[in-house]
């Protein structure tokens, strides 16, 4: 069926719901896990230019803290329940990263990722992200909903 599961995490709800799921697929197929969490390295160059480089470099450290800690978190559970995985920290456009990079790095074949990420606005409606991976994936893509 699957050999390669993709699974974008940032901590959210609906990227947990995600998880779920994709460990539910993995037990069924024997799939491996790709957790991948995705630093977006535009909202880091967008402070302005007095912005010293010494923090800049201390906000990056922290966001890889917090990556670090949700991509623990999500393999901790995926371990637990006796599903091998295995953790990506990427940086650049979340979009592309989930879309194609990582994809096409890992041999991905599903890729499940939750209707809206930890944006707020995003989850009037598909979330942007979640869109765009639907359009430009070449592996299938399963779009987890999260309750009302």
């Amino acid at each position: 069926m699957y050999k390669n599961i993709l699974v974008p995490v940032d901590g959210s709800e609906n990227s947990q719901r995600a998880l779920k799921h994709a460990i539910e697929l993995a037990k069924l197929s024997g799939s491996k896990l790709i957790l991948a969490h995705v630093i977006d390295m535009n909202g880091v160059f967008n402070y302005p230019q007095s912005t010293t480089s010494s923090a800049v470099k201390d906000l990056v450290s922290n966001f890889q803290k917090q990556s670090s800690i949700i991509l623990n978190h999500a393999k901790n559970q995926a371990i637990y329940l006796g599903i091998d995985a295995t953790t990506i920290q990427a940086s650049g456009s979340v979009k592309e990263q989930i879309a194609t990079t990582i994809p096409n790095e890992y041999d991905i074949d599903l890729i499940v990722i939750g209707k809206t990420g930890r944006d707020a606005l995003s989850r009037l409606v598909l979330g942007s992200t979640t869109a765009y991976v639907v359009r430009k994936a070449k592996a299938n893509v399963t779009v987890v909903n999260m309750d009302d």
